[in-house]
């Protein structure tokens, strides 16, 4: 199926559809969306704080791993996506249950050029306000949506700041917008455990199946040395 058919669904739908304070038009899922009824985060492309020179797609930054992907355009939106993030509580449960399986991700939308010349200007401060390793998961994308992507995501409300909870096969299992409403922090930590927790069941069995593999092929080669010696 093209990445075209996939977003043209969006599930935003069926979720509750308010007017909220702060701009937020709707409330995260209860629990986590269905892999086989999530719909893929699209590619997007821009430069890093890391690379600020070479443009680069947000799915390789997404591919493997679990992430919480924030998208904002201006400081207002920033401001809203981490009241999700540092959140006392989310921050504990975050630090016990990702263990190095989840990640972070900022997209900084500025379709403005002097909005993004502005942020052009700013990497210095915008580098000292995150570790290092962080820097090339900080993605500045010049170029708009279509209404068809601003659909898939939910983005009703371009001022406002949108997270997404991305599994490790680019697929959106929650979101929210807005500022963080209650439970929706204790939500999004819940979807990360369950998400890392499958990808460790999933490198489990994968590690299982190697080490059986290896198994059969020890046995055909003690097998073969055995035939050899005696013919």
């Amino acid at each position: 199926m093209s990445s075209k058919s996939t977003i043209s669904k969006p599930y935003f739908r069926e979720w509750t559809n308010m007017q909220y304070h702060s701009g937020k038009t709707f409330l995260s899922p209860p629990r986590l969306i269905r892999r086989e009824k999530a719909l893929y985060f699209p590619n997007l492309r821009g430069y890093t704080l890391a690379n600020p020179h070479e443009i680069g797609d947000t799915t390789s930054a997404l591919v493997g791993k679990v992430s919480i992907v924030s998208l904002f355009s201006g400081k207002w939106a920033a401001d809203q996506t981490r009241t999700f993030l540092e959140d006392k509580e989310f921050e504990r449960q975050w630090g016990l249950i990702a263990g190095g399986a989840a990640q972070r991700v900022d997209i900084n939308v500025e379709e403005d050029w002097m909005k993004a010349w502005i942020v052009r200007m700013s990497l210095g401060g915008l580098k000292r306000l995150r570790p290092e390793e962080e820097w090339g998961r900080y993605f500045v994308v010049k170029r708009g949506f279509s209404a068809e992507v601003k659909e898939s995501l939910g983005i009703a409300n371009g001022k406002v700041g949108y997270v997404y909870l991305v599994d490790e096969d680019c697929k959106i299992r929650w979101a929210a917008c807005g500022e963080a409403a209650e439970g929706e922090n204790e939500g999004l930590a819940k979807g990360v455990r369950r998400l890392t927790e499958g990808q460790m069941v999933k490198k489990d069995e994968v590690d299982l199946g190697r080490t059986a593999d290896r198994k059969k092929l020890d046995q055909r080669a003690k097998g073969g040395a055995v035939i050899g010696a005696t013919g």
